[in-house]
């Protein structure tokens, strides 16, 4: 047996040891579900199922709003993710299912309703809560939609009750935070004896689906979602976005953004990395809060290469032109008030590119180490207009 071999040997071994730790967990953890924390509490979603037997909670941190994210999430296209589609498959070889050959429509809420669950309640641009009874170890399983009224009382024997909301909360930072819960209880012991072997052995499947489904849902959520000096690149291939909370005015904010660049202030993030060790400025520089649009915030510590002004809106926005000879890009940065004294500072880069296999691998590359060093400057900003603002 050669080495390759061994390793694959034990990789597999691990992998059904683990698995199978799983499946004893969960069978033994079967009608004892976790009860949710407090900030995440469903008071909708208690009205149709309070008691259940099984539950799975997911949630990601969206910087769009809430409406803007929920309308993401019912606009989900499962058979887009191969994940999803390999995990659709799994199933049918595990259970001996007929492929599902009808024409559905395209948004996960339509398709769902296609398939025949139902709705039972939805605060718009909030939450929806979808529900059906079924019997889900069958090879092809039929879901049965209820009138609202009847579907905490349903009882009859040999099914199991499952309902699953959507749900998008505006979270402190002016973004929001997406949910999505699906709670099941079998209405007798021959169906709860079924149901807990299926969901021993198949919920894995329905746990991978959903962290296929909370990245990409982001994601869909931010593109979606339209800022300041998205006009500027209409046609962008990918997206970054980030954002952070203030206990600051707008105007007490701007000031930091205005003189920003290599030579000038400094980025406020890494140093060491993006402006040859200069420490970026804590203080405002009065000589260079004068912008104007075809200005150049120097991108190096020598040369004058850099990011050009293309938009001014006076403690609104300011967006810049990316410098990258392989893409043309844009680099926003939005202030929105938050009241009187709390401002959301949201930063997006876009980019358009020739799709080519150089870039599949660059743009990966770039995101992340954008992202570490876009996070550091939101922290060195927020820090530097709190103190300020407090001074």
């Amino acid at each position: 047996m050669n080495r390759m071999t061994r390793w694959f040997a034990a990789g597999a071994g691990i992998a059904g040891a683990s698995y199978a730790t799983y499946i004893a967990s969960t069978w033994h953890r079967y009608g004892r579900p976790r009860r949710a924390r407090r900030d995440a509490e469903d008071a909708l979603l208690d009205s149709f199922m309070r008691d259940y037997e099984v539950c799975e909670r997911h949630e990601v941190a969206v910087a769009a709003p809430a409406d803007v994210t929920l309308a993401a999430a019912k606009a989900m296209e499962l058979d887009s993710s191969r994940i999803i589609r390999a995990i659709f498959r799994a199933r049918e070889l595990i259970l001996r299912s007929r492929p599902d050959v009808a024409a559905r429509p395209k948004g996960l809420l339509a398709e769902m309703l296609s398939f025949g669950w139902g709705v039972l309640a939805e605060s718009p641009g909030r939450e929806i809560v979808m529900g059906a009874v079924t019997r889900p170890w069958e090879a092809n399983p039929v879901f049965r939609a209820l009138p609202p009224d009847e579907f905490a009382a349903f009882a009859e024997p040999g099914y199991v009750k499952i309902a699953w909301t959507l749900r998008a909360n505006p979270a402190p930072d002016g973004g929001s935070i997406f949910r999505t819960e699906t709670r099941a209880v079998a209405t007798d012991a021959v169906a709860r004896r079924k149901f807990r072997v299926y969901w021993s052995l198949l919920s894995p499947g329905i746990i991978l689906i959903r962290a296929a489904i909370l990245p990409a849902l982001a994601a869909a959520a931010e593109r979606t979602w339209r800022v300041e000096g998205d006009d500027l690149l209409a046609d962008a291939h990918a997206q970054l976005t980030h954002a952070t909370a203030i206990d600051a005015p707008p105007h007490d904010v701007w000031p930091w953004l205005l003189q920003m660049g290599c030579q000038r202030a400094g980025w406020y993030s890494w140093d060491v990395l993006d402006n040859a060790g200069v420490r970026s400025a804590d203080r405002i520089v009065p000589e260079l809060q004068q912008l104007a649009i075809g200005d150049v915030l120097p991108a190096r510590p020598v040369g004058a290469d850099g990011f050009k002004v293309l938009r001014i809106v006076p403690e609104r926005a300011l967006v810049l032109s990316s410098m990258s000879p392989q893409w043309a890009g844009t680099w926003a940065f939005m202030l929105e008030p938050l009241g009187a004294t709390r401002t959301r500072l949201v930063t997006r880069y876009r980019a358009a590119y020739p799709p080519n296999a150089r870039m599949s691998v660059m743009l990966p590359v770039f995101a992340t180490l954008h992202a570490f060093m876009e996070r550091k400057q939101l922290r060195t900003i927020k820090h530097h207009a709190e103190h300020m603002h407090a001074s």
